[in-house]
């Protein structure tokens, strides 16, 4: 008996669970009619009243710490990502929220995963750190 059948069942395999993992951090986690409250950038807790909201086609809304947003919700290789995200220009009086506002750009333009959690899901880059912690808003 040779060892290609067994060589050949195992790569299948690997091959299968690999979908599955794309499929646990692909952008269809991120489903039209989902609002998630942020509940943490880059580790440290995030503002009050900071949003994401997923539309139809992908689109996401929402607030970041001093600004209102919106951008495209990609894939490309099974990569997901953020583009042309803009944000309005208003000024924010707090220090703190200013220094949130810059991580949260910053983490929004980083995300190429998201993985499910206890309690939402966790928005990660390209080596599996979590920038973006979602948690569902109250009434989903």
């Amino acid at each position: 008996m040779t060892i290609t059948r067994p060589l050949a069942l195992l790569a299948a395999m690997a091959s299968l669970a690999a979908c599955q993992d794309a499929g646990e951090r692909s952008v269809a986690m991120l489903r039209p009619g989902d609002s998630y409250v942020v509940t943490r950038i880059d580790g440290a807790p995030a503002p009050a009243g900071v949003t994401l909201e997923v539309g139809e086609g992908g689109r996401v809304t929402g607030r970041a710490p001093c600004n209102r947003y919106s951008g495209q919700l990609t894939e490309n290789g099974g990569a997901m990502g953020v583009s042309g995200m803009v944000m309005t220009r208003m000024a924010c009086a707090e220090q703190d929220r200013n220094m949130a506002e810059v991580r949260f750009g910053n983490a929004m333009g980083s995300i190429t995963a998201a993985r499910r959690t206890g309690d939402g899901l966790a928005l990660t880059d390209p080596e599996g750190r979590e920038r973006i912690a979602l948690a569902r808003s109250e009434g989903q």
